[in-house]
């Protein structure tokens, strides 16, 4: 599946050369040499079965090899997710011995090619180490790793790609085929589609475009049917989309419509989470109350202006409505990027040549002279946009764009230009004769003398520079030359250089005394400058002793203000211009010069002024010699350069008179006048049509960032510039968990130096994936080789503070997560610099050095500023020392991964590994229950809680009280002897199902803010918000999170969308009171021949269907008739069946309870969501019709045990929902009301992260 071009399918050819190469030192920490890691494990043999909601089996294996320590839910997870080969036959694994081996030596084997260690022994202590490891449960890899290495010669072993897409059919489409294929191996995605033209824009052909968020449904559909690793998991999606696209009032609300009202029988976007990017300066008008202007994509002007503070209330009220959308901080996930010389590439990194001229406000400037600096570069608009980010990116082929009238750009074939039908395009779609947009830049600010700069313009028309020697050395005179009849031109030029010369002296400048003066004889007039003043004035501004076809101007013109610029084109014009008048054929104003560059600079520079001219080539015709006079009388052949022609035709022309126009002492000036005023032309608009595209070779290319319209002007033309992505687009990072608890040391202490041996490990094997695995396209292939980011995290950071009896929510917890959290960012970047030194860094980081080491050092500068009095010294000494090393390592060697940490959800894997939380996650309870090896389930209380209390001073007595009194309440809360103050340090991401703490989502917020300095990506965590929280609420989250700092965040309130009930407690199930026993001996009873009824239509995923049920005297059900609507006539037989059956079963006396119990939750389609607010999800038309049932004719104990929710007007919801009950055997904890169903076995799952997992299979919604 790898897409790398065939001469770097090699991973050795992507690395430094062998020759180079010292090799990596690897010491060994966990392990001894001789002996293997899986010696040191006790090994046993069990069977795996996972059962669905009904307790049949859904997956089941025996004889599996395991260690005895692994919990009997990790074995499952295992065996069901990651073991390879059909079961039942021989290629069928079946023991993680055989699981782990094959990752480890195929990841050995790799590295042992490209020559990664300096020795045999160093090769085989990384082997033994990742082995540990991995056998231990301290770590993992994400899970395509265990997907697909070993069993794919080129793996797809990345969890997280981020793609591109462009504003075309084609790029759209892609981008669906490119996820699918992402979704199949077992990988997640995200996109931002703001490149896409919103809906009131128009198309090439006519007509409105349909905008991001139609397309947004197709990419979902995709989504829903693909499952990620073939069985394991829905694909994990995100698609974000700029706060200035014209689409983001839909794009907020597309979610939340679907979900309210009468969207739920086609419900979208279920298959994907959905961010806002937004600017520090789009969230400073929401605090200041100011105005938000959207930008059209096709030409970047305003579309409309909002109330920032509307934008961020309707945000509030869509996520409070279904979580949806997120928010991503753009300028500060762009203030900690580490490639800010790359910048933010689209998807193959589009760039022009350095001798590209840039419109700026100060004229055009040559874009290789802007790199590192800042600059104020026209849009799109025409307005003038700082620039902070122009840089170079390598070395690439070119082509050269021109256009009929000769302007022309080097540029990439990726490089997208504005059209003026089709919008941004890129070169290499470009079609001939498609028309381009002229853009013209600002001026300088040098003020140079009206007739000094015409001096300049006359020398390069008809003047030159020439030396003689003297006595004194070397003398140079310009010389200038015109007709006789315009020597009036030149004598107001001497006038004022003679001006000149005399304020010179009179200030006591060096210089002849002597004035300058025209000659006129009968073949022309003469004026010549000696002066050194003078001639450098010339030497500054102009090209002169190159001979005529070299003839040029300095870069030095570009600084001058427009009346300067305007004279010295006019004395250029008024020495070798003309004015034709053909009558009807044609007319204009026309320059020639053997100089193609010069007059391709005229042609740039008249743009300033608002002409359009066209450049005609090779007027000679390939002639090279020519008969001219011998200056004896006869003729003589003589060779000649080709000549050149700039034109100035139809309506510019008159632009041309009005704004530079020729000396009025020159007879081209009455000539124009004369032309002008009998001639006159339609106005003409600024644009040229595409003449040719041809290639030049490679060369080095430049690129920047201007992000307010996207465009920028280059040599003319209106180009787009590269886009804005959380980091690199068309990128792939492969991740891996540390479990923190396994770093525990037998006196509590955290053990910095294993933990620092983990990092060293898990990122060097993470860096030899990057050149062995496959990517699904050629960008994301390059891109992913050239800055290699990686993504080393963490699980079990709950456990591990509440182990320390520190509150989740607490300076001192906040403090230790940080000190953690920047042990592992600072030794991942000092092991990254460490394999630098071995194989080189990567391939952007020449470029990208100073900003690197600048977002090191304040990685580094932010550990130093964690609270030293709330962190064990020796933890802070170490992450502070770590830090150190880090950055002198990477400023002697580079880095060899632009990134290398990020804080994934670690869903699957956190069940491999044993783990309580999961990511960044606090606990979820301090009860659960356990699977038992033998079958069955133990309820168990956190197994921290009693060494804590124990921490705090309680008396063994004490604590056994108080985990009796959990065990038998499932929460703490009411606990005999438990001091108030000690309550905090037990809060749990849910409150218990008979309590009522729990962390405050403030809270979360908060602890995301400590840890997010020390991590190179954002954090993948959803802030839980309880049910009755407001939309003003969730608006102070949003706010306070950026200004904590946070890169992107995203909340959830409880029960937004309750398309599920979720037990809570042991004892859901038991009704009120006992059924009375039925009759022993079955009796029909019959209904009367006139009953009452009632009729109920319902629509399940789009398929409406009517129930009719009969009715007893007293009330209760006697008999029920279905019609489906638009089904054949076999399902219609099929209901009409099933209807009488039943309607049979309750005349027998089969209680409407016992029918309600088997038939509910039964799973078959069609299913979907539902028009009804009692049962907003149906699993299958069956369980819609008995919990309808269960709805009208069984008790509210009934209705809740099957997941009926009773609707209750405002005034009666009881503040944040009422705890529902649970069966035996599920969580202790109130738990999200609305959380689905799993996919694979049917249980409830839980949140986890931006996703849902399962605790009875492992299955998860996108985690990895």
């Amino acid at each position: 599946m790898s897409t790398h071009p065939p001469e770097k399918t090699t991973a050795e050819a992507r690395t430094t050369p062998q020759a180079a190469r010292p090799g990596l030192s690897f010491r060994r920490h966990f392990t001894r040499p001789g002996r293997h890691p899986f010696d040191e494990v006790s090994w046993e043999t069990r069977s795996a079965v996972i059962n669905d909601e009904r307790g049949q089996a859904v997956f089941e294996q025996h004889g599996i090899e395991v260690p005895s320590t692994w919990s009997q839910t990790a074995t499952n997870i295992v065996a069901s997710k990651y073991f390879r080969g059909m079961l039942g036959s021989p290629e069928r694994e079946g023991s993680v011995r055989h699981l782990i081996s094959r990752v480890v030596d195929t990841i050995t084997a790799w590295a042992d090619k490209q020559g990664y260690f300096a020795t045999a022994d160093d090769l085989a202590s990384f082997s033994a180490e990742l082995t540990h490891l991995l056998v231990s449960q301290k770590a993992a890899f994400n899970s395509p790793v265990w997907f697909n290495v070993g069993i794919e010669k080129h793996p797809q072993a990345s969890a997280c790609f981020i793609n591109s897409v462009n504003d075309t059919m084609e790029s759209i489409l892609g981008l669906a085929k490119t996820e699918g294929m992402l979704f199949k191996f077992g990988s997640g995605t995200g996109s931002n589609l703001s490149s896409i033209r919103s809906s009131r824009e128009p198309l090439a052909g006519g007509g409105t475009a349909s905008g991001p968020v139609s397309f947004m449904r197709g990419y979902d559909a995709f989504a829903g049917v693909i499952k990620s690793g073939g069985k394991t998991r829905r694909a994990a999606k995100m698609v974000i989309l700029n706060a200035d696209h014209p689409d983001i009032e839909e794009f907020i609300t597309s979610k939340a419509d679907e979900e309210k009202g009468g969207a739920y029988d086609s419900v979208f976007f279920q298959n994907a989470n959905h961010s806002v990017r937004v600017t520090d300066e789009f969230m400073q008008a929401v605090v200041d109350g100011k105005e938000w202007q959207t930008k059209y994509v096709l030409t970047g002007k305003t579309c409309q202006t909002y109330q920032a503070g509307d934008l961020m209330r309707l945000m509030a009220e869509a996520a409070w409505q279904c979580g949806d959308p997120g928010l991503q901080f753009d300028t500060t996930i762009n203030d900690w990027h580490t490639c800010p010389g790359t910048a933010r590439i689209n998807a193959s990194n589009p760039c022009v040549t350095g001798d590209t001229l840039v419109a700026t406000s100060e004229g055009w400037r040559r874009i290789d002279g802007l790199v590192g600096r800042s600059a104020e570069i026209i849009g799109s608009d025409g307005q003038p946009h700082l620039v902070d980010c122009i840089f170079p990116t390598g070395t690439k082929q070119v082509y050269r764009l021109r256009t009929r009238a000769g302007y022309e750009v080097r540029i990439t074939a990726d490089h997208k230009v504005w059209t003026i039908d089709r919008g941004d395009v890129p070169v290499s779609d470009l079609r001939m004769g498609e028309r381009l947009q002229l853009v013209a830049p600002g001026f300088g600010r040098r003020a140079v003398g009206e007739q000094l700069a015409m001096a300049v313009g006359v020398a390069v028309g008809d003047g030159c520079l020439v030396r003689s020697a003297h006595r004194y050395g070397i003398q140079e005179i310009v010389i200038l030359t015109m007709a006789a009849n315009e020597a009036g031109v030149l004598v107001s030029i001497a006038g004022a250089v003679n001006e000149e010369k005399q304020l010179r002296r009179a200030v006591g400048a060096v210089g002849r005394p002597d004035g300058v003066s025209v000659r006129v004889s009968q073949s022309g007039s003469r004026l010549a400058f000696s002066s050194r003043p003078d001639v450098d004035l010339f030497k500054e501004f102009a090209v002169l002793d190159e001979g005529s076809h070299r003839k040029r101007f300095t870069p030095a013109v570009f600084d001058l203000d427009k009346p300067s610029l305007a004279a010295l084109l006019r004395g250029l014009f008024t020495s070798d211009g003309t004015v034709a008048n053909y009558g009807e054929k044609s007319q204009y104003i026309s320059l020639d010069s053997s100089s193609r560059e010069l007059l391709g600079q005229v042609q740039i520079l008249l743009l300033g002024f608002g002409v359009k001219s066209k450049l005609y080539d090779n007027r000679r015709g390939g002639i090279t010699a020519s008969m001219l006079p011998d200056g004896r009388g006869g003729m003589k052949s003589y060779p000649v350069k080709e000549m050149y022609s700039l034109r100035v035709s139809r309506s510019w022309r008159f632009v041309f008179e009005r704004e530079i126009g020729f000396d009025p002492s020159s007879p081209k000036a009455a000539a124009l006048a004369t032309l002008n005023g009998q001639i006159s032309t339609c106005r003409d608009d600024l644009t040229d049509a595409v003449a040719s595209i041809e290639p030049v070779g490679e060369q080095p290319v430049y690129d920047l960032t201007e992000r307010s319209t996207h465009h920028f002007v280059a040599n003319g033309l209106l180009v787009h510039n590269c886009s804005e992505y959380m980091f690199l687009d068309d990128t792939a990072c492969n991740l891996s968990s540390l479990n923190l608890m396994k770093f525990r040391k037998e006196d509590g202490e955290f053990d910095a130096e294993a933990f620092k041996a983990a990092c060293r490990t898990m990122i060097t094997a993470q860096e030899i994936l990057v050149d062995n695995a496959s990517y699904p396209t050629p960008a994301i292939d390059r891109n992913s080789h050239d800055y290699r980011p990686l993504g080393l995290g963490y699980a079990n950071l709950g456990v591990l503070l509440m182990d320390r009896g520190l509150p989740y929510d607490s300076d001192a917890g906040r403090a230790y997560a940080a000190a953690v959290t920047a042990l592992m960012h600072g030794e991942a970047y000092a092991q990254s610099a460490r394999v630098a030194s071995a194989m080189g860094p990567f391939s952007g980081y020449a470029r990208n050095e100073e900003p690197m080491l600048r977002v090191i050092d304040k990685h580094r500068q932010h550990a130093h500023m964690i609270d030293s009095t709330l962190v064990p010294k020796e933890l802070l000494r170490e992450a502070l020392t770590v830090w150190d090393e880090a950055y002198a390592l990477g400023a002697q060697h580079g880095y060899r991964n632009s990134q290398v940490t990020v804080l994934a959800p670690t869903g699957t894997i956190g069940f491999m590994m044993d783990c309580d939380t999961t990511g960044i996650e606090p606990d979820i309870a301090l009860v659960k229950y356990k699977k038992l090896v033998g079958g069955g389930v133990m309820k168990i209380v956190n197994q921290s809680v009693p060494g804590v209390l124990r921490k705090l001073g309680y008396p063994a007595a004490q604590v056994d009280e108080i985990v009796r009194a959990i065990d038998e309440k499932e929460t703490i809360e009411g606990a005999p002897h438990l001091r108030e103050e000690h309550l905090a340090i037990f809060d749990c991401a849910f409150p218990p199902a008979s309590g009522k703490r729990s962390i405050p989502y403030m809270g979360h917020i908060k602890m995301m803010a400590a840890v997010q300095p020390f991590l190179s990506g954002a954090i993948s965590k959803t802030v839980n918000m309880p049910a009755d929280s407001t939309p003003d609420d969730i608006t102070d989250a949003y706010v306070e999170s950026w200004r904590l700092g946070l890169k992107a965040v995203a909340v959830y309130r409880d029960g937004c969308k309750r398309s599920q009930p979720l037990s809570t407690s042991k004892d859901e199930g038991k009704t009120a009171g006992a059924a009375p026993a039925p009759d022993a001996r079955p009796a029909r009873r019959k209904l009367p021949d006139e009953r009452r009824a009632i009729t109920h239509k319902f629509s399940i995923a789009g398929h409406e269907g009517y129930i009719t049920v009969g009715m007893y005297d007293d009330g209760k059900p006697g008999e029920i008739f279905l019609v489906m609507a638009k089904e054949g006539s076999t399902i219609s037989g099929l209901m009409d069946a099933f209807a009488t059956s039943i309607s049979m079963s309750l005349q027998y006396g089969v209680p409407l309870e016992t029918l309600v119990e088997k038939f509910s939750h039964v799973r078959f389609e069609p299913s979907g969501f539902t028009k009804n607010p009692e049962i907003p999800y149906a699993k299958s038309i069956t369980d819609y019709i008995f919990r309808w049932l269960a709805s009208k004719f069984l008790s509210a104990e009934h209705q809740e045990a099957v997941g009926v929710h009773p609707v209750q007007a405002p005034s009666e919801a009881p503040a944040g929902g009422a705890p529902t009950r649970a069966t035996a055997g599920g969580p202790a904890y109130r738990s999200q009301a609305d959380a689905p169903s799993c996919h694979y076995c049917g249980s409830i799952m839980t949140r986890n992260g931006s996703c849902y997992r399962c605790s009875n299979c492992g299955s998860t919604s996108g985690c990895s």
